[in-house]
């Protein structure tokens, strides 16, 4: 991918790799992520590869391995997009009827649709799923449809546009935006970031470092390994964003090792960053 040294390069990259995608057609987008994972999605990924070969179905259809989609309990989940029909516990004996019923008819499969245990109803379009119809997803909201190992996905949708629209101003202004925004952390204080930012800022010495804190105490809360997994590169952009409003010098993500995906897409998306040039710059220099 070309180097880009503005918003407006930024910008006429977005359009060059939307221009060349055909809006309408279809993607399968599968959770790849750790839960889904543990209920056997490695064992499905290359069927679906082999047999949209086999089929020639290369031109009607893509494969995206996704991250989360937040279902855990019901993986591996499978959309496919754009008409948003969910399918729940995919095995790889259900490729086949995947392929030549919904991609190729249209047609839902009743036994791979989610069925609520309490009414018995089965919902056919991921919209329609209790689970999701009242959730805002605002933080997870590009995980079941972007490959986290693709800065072209990222940037397709929007990606690191806010990052250029902080470069137009400075950092207290930066600041002073997310103050009046009233963001919060995602902990149980819910500290105003835009104050911990502004105590940073205006913090004495030249060296400032920046600390991802993307380790979970919580028993059973999985909300960084999400994002880390599925959208690393939102991540990163919101890191640079914060890094050049306070003049941070360097920045790390804490990260544990046992979780090797969230770390492996990590460092994927970071290098990704780093070739694209002038994108990530903001006197960041990421460490290891």
């Amino acid at each position: 991918m070309a180097k880009v040294n503005s918003l407006k390069e930024l910008d006429a990259l977005r359009d060059s790799i939307n221009g060349a995608r055909d809006p309408g057609r279809q993607a399968i987008t599968i959770c790849a992520g750790t839960g889904c994972r543990a209920y056997g999605v490695e064992d499905v990924l290359p069927v679906f590869e082999a047999e949209i070969k086999s089929q020639g179905l290369a031109d009607k259809v893509s494969l995206v391995p996704t991250g989360c989609h937040g279902f855990c309990e019901q993986g591996p989940v499978l959309v496919l997009r754009p008409s948003n029909i969910f399918y729940t516990k995919v095995k790889a004996k259900d490729v086949k009827e995947i392929l030549s019923q919904t991609v190729v008819k249209g047609e839902p499969i009743e036994h791979l649709l989610f069925k609520d245990p309490q009414t018995g109803e089965r919902y056919t379009h991921e919209g329609d799923v209790p689970f999701y119809k009242l959730q805002q997803r605002n933080v997870f909201g590009q995980n079941g449809y972007i490959d986290p190992n693709s800065i072209e996905d990222y940037i397709a949708r929007g990606g690191y546009g806010a990052l250029g629209l902080a470069f137009g101003r400075d950092g207290a202004a930066v600041i002073d935006e997310v103050t009046q925004a009233g963001l919060r952390g995602r902990g149980g204080g819910g500290f105003a970031a835009g104050r911990k930012w502004q105590t940073v800022r205006q913090a004495s010495g030249d060296a400032k470092h920046l600390i991802c804190n993307a380790d979970e105490g919580d028993p059973g809360a999985y909300m960084d390994r999400s994002i880390l997994e599925g959208n690393p590169h939102r991540v990163i952009e919101g890191m640079v964003i914060a890094a050049y409003a306070v003049a941070a010098t360097a920045g790390y993500v804490y990260v544990r090792l046992e979780y090797p995906l969230a770390v492996q897409n990590l460092g994927i998306a970071i290098d990704q960053a780093r070739a694209a040039g002038e994108l990530a710059r903001a006197r960041l220099a990421f460490g290891d």
